[in-house]
């Protein structure tokens, strides 16, 4: 009996350790029970990853987000945010090298940036984070140690005294740009990029267009922005008037603003209104304002929202009149978008 006694108590004592073995492990692999921020966030087991899906599982967590539907890339080892990918979207923001944009003949103002705008071969929808081709694309973007020009370095090539740059083509694609709207009704709009470009262009909805000998080197608010993303970063772009969604830039910023396939990140509450939350831009995004004296519902104009200047401003660069070509600079109108006269006109902000 008292050998039997023995084994009890040993046994007793056994199952007492393994189930404080049990509660340390639980306690351990989930601090206070929380769950995964996303059901992208659970790691994979560690070993070398197979493809580059495994690996952004490993190395990185995707958070969900909302207003708008986004997904944000952190870095497991520190938590870091390295990328922004909307849902519907192609643009995303990628955490890169400092650097500042400047413009001291328009404004004293200057932005430094971590943000670098890219391209994405395809809008991001969240299944796209288990096809191999599009991580692989994601990856390079985030680990690129030397990445190379984007979307907001892109803008500042065309701003006043920029110098001129050719491509393998013999092109002059980059260089100070000059302001070319119409001024009389028997013209067109005004100077599109292929003006600018001195090019005809071939457009899969009108057939190939001159450009004008009264508009090279020049462009006008709409056409600077379809240089920047059509022509130097490949979405599509269309020539004839539009009355229905399109993959690609519409010709004018009013066409843009209600065409362009995109997603909607700020506007008022009525069209004559300015946006009242401006908390969701991100560089990168299309700004639309209406500086049309009469009719404050109609859009007029449009910009490329480059980030925060040293004073909290949040500056756009555009095509405009007052400094006879592409500026993000206070001539006229501080070059900003949440106060003053543009503030005022804001109307719109999308991201393409």
């Amino acid at each position: 009996m008292r050998n039997l006694r023995v084994v009890l108590t040993v046994l007793a004592a056994v199952a007492v350790v393994a189930a404080g073995l049990v509660v340390v492990r639980l306690v351990t692999g989930s601090p206070n029970g929380a769950a995964p921020a996303s059901s992208w966030g659970t790691p994979t087991p560690t070993r070398s990853p197979r493809n580059d899906v495994e690996r952004l599982e490993q190395q990185y967590k995707l958070v969900d987000r909302t207003r708008p539907d986004r997904t944000e890339v952190h870095r497991r080892s520190d938590n870091e945010l390295v990328a922004t990918l909307t849902v519907g979207a192609r643009t995303v923001v990628v955490a890169g090298p400092e650097r500042r944009f400047s413009e001291p003949s328009s404004t004293p103002a200057e932005i430094e940036s971590t943000s670098w705008v890219r391209v994405a071969p395809e809008p991001w929808q969240t299944r796209r984070g288990k096809d191999e081709e599009f991580v692989g694309w994601l990856l390079d973007q985030i680990e690129d140690e030397d990445p190379p020009i984007d979307v907001l370095a892109a803008t500042m090539q065309y701003l006043a005294d920029a110098p001129d740059g050719r491509n393998d083509e013999g092109v002059r694609y980059i260089g100070d740009a000059g302001f070319g709207y119409v001024h009389s009704a028997d013209e067109r709009d005004g100077a599109d990029f292929y003006d600018y470009l001195e090019i005809p262009w071939e457009f899969s909805d009108s057939g190939k267009k001159k450009p004008s000998e009264r508009w090279d080197r020049d462009l006008d608010c709409s056409g600077f922005v379809r240089l920047i993303y059509g022509y130097r970063f490949g979405l599509p772009l269309f020539n004839d008037p539009v009355s229905t969604t399109v993959d690609g830039l519409p010709r004018t910023a009013s066409s843009m603003a209600s065409y362009a396939r995109s997603v909607l990140v700020a506007a008022g509450r009525t069209p004559g209104k300015a946006p009242a939350d401006l908390s969701a831009l991100q560089p990168g995004d299309l700004v639309f304002f209406s500086l049309h004296k009469e009719d404050p519902n109609l859009i007029t104009h449009s910009g490329i929202y480059l980030g925060k200047d040293e004073d909290g401003g949040m500056r756009f660069v555009s095509s405009r009149e007052t400094v006879d070509g592409p500026t993000f600079g206070d001539v006229n109108g501080d070059g900003v978008v949440d106060s003053g006269y543009f503030g005022e006109r804001l109307r719109r902000v999308i991201r393409l």
